[in-house]
């Protein structure tokens, strides 16, 4: 058996951090959590799961805390997870074959990240690089650090079983500002030794749609495209689909038809061919519009669009269409989407 050490940095984030070590529990894992500067029962917590607590002082750089907790492991094998992240599937064996197949390479797993608007509560899928051999790897950028390999190695990747919940852009309002503004206090000074690197400025973005100020977070998206985002990058179609989104909220598809440049790039991703339909709809366009969302159906990747959404825009294009019979299908997919029941109504159904 490979053994595999769970590296954790966590801060007055003591419900959560119960709830992640907890998750842990089931499997052989070395625990080490790093506090870096708690001020609540955080450390009473992690030393029911682990002896291994350490505290770290706060220096405003995420990569310092994660490879000084890396340090503290006694394996070279590292899974990184963060406080508000619970392991909810782990295939151990398929970790371990895996693990000894690609010694070199960094293993990538997917994150169910939970966000709520208007009251609603929907999911977004990340993958991310987390489980790594220490020799060949550490952490670079004070700021959404990033691995960085060993001077003569190239970064190769390999997905595993491993998924785990992210409630970190859940919370109160004031919890939220709390959260943004420490990575946008973080953010602007490495914007400024970088003014030509695009995903500082995606980043910012982020943190302003994570506060609900969508004029800023449109400003920082906009900046960022100005840039040449890698299309390969998993941020940039999350850039891409969420600038558009803005935008066409705002009413804006003539601009939003810009994004049409990326189509080769996403055309498997249900979140951006749905945003392509909508912005074909709100230019009256429902014979372009049509195709796109019935592509968006069955789209191999999504990330945050729920099928239940994809459906209903089906279903009001058959309606226009006066195709009573297959709208209604497809409104019925919708469940208790209201306004699939508005619609369902409306015909009499």
């Amino acid at each position: 058996m490979i053994p595999i050490s769970v590296c954790i940095i966590t801060k007055n984030e003591a419900e959560n951090l119960d709830k992640c070590l907890k998750s842990l529990s089931p499997y052989p894992f070395e625990i080490v959590v790093v506090d870096t500067g708690s001020t609540d029962n955080s450390k009473e917590i992690a030393h029911k799961y682990t002896n291994k607590v350490f505290d770290f002082e706060w220096i405003n750089d995420f990569s310092a805390a994660r490879n000084f907790s890396i340090s503290r492991a006694s394996h070279n094998m590292i899974l990184v997870l963060d406080t508000d992240e619970f392991l909810i599937e782990f295939d151990f064996d398929q970790v371990q074959q895996l693990m000894s197949e690609h010694p070199k390479s960094v293993g990538l797993i997917k994150r169910l990240d939970y966000f709520e608007t208007d009251g609603e509560r929907h999911c977004q899928t990340t993958i991310i690089d987390r489980l790594f051999n220490r020799k060949y790897y550490h952490y670079e950028r004070p700021i959404h650090e990033i691995l960085v390999p060993a001077a003569n190695l190239s970064t190769t990747s390999y997905t595993l079983p491993i998924v785990a919940d992210h409630v970190g852009y859940i919370g109160s309002a004031d919890k939220l500002y709390e959260k943004s503004m420490r990575d946008i206090n973080l953010l602007i000074p490495e914007i400024e030794k970088n003014p030509d690197e695009p995903y500082y400025y995606f980043q910012m973005a982020q943190s302003y749609l994570c506060m609900r100020e969508h004029e800023r977070s449109f400003e920082y998206f906009q900046m960022a495209l100005e840039r040449n985002p890698a299309p390969e990058e998993d941020y940039t179609r999350i850039l891409v689909c969420n600038y558009g989104n803005i935008l066409l909220d705002a009413g804006k598809a003539e601009e939003a038809s810009s994004l049409l440049s990326f189509y080769e790039y996403y055309s498997n991703n249900a979140d951006y061919l749905c945003m392509i339909g909508v912005m074909y709809l709100q230019r009256n366009q429902l014979l372009k519009a049509l195709p796109e969302f019935v592509k968006a159906i069955s789209a191999p990747s999504r990330d945050s669009v729920e099928l239940r959404v994809i459906s209903y825009y089906i279903g009001y294009i058959y309606e226009s269409f006066q195709q009573k019979d297959i709208a209604r299908q497809h409104y019925q997919k919708c469940g208790e989407f209201e306004p699939a029941l508005e619609a369902l109504e409306r015909m009499g159904c």
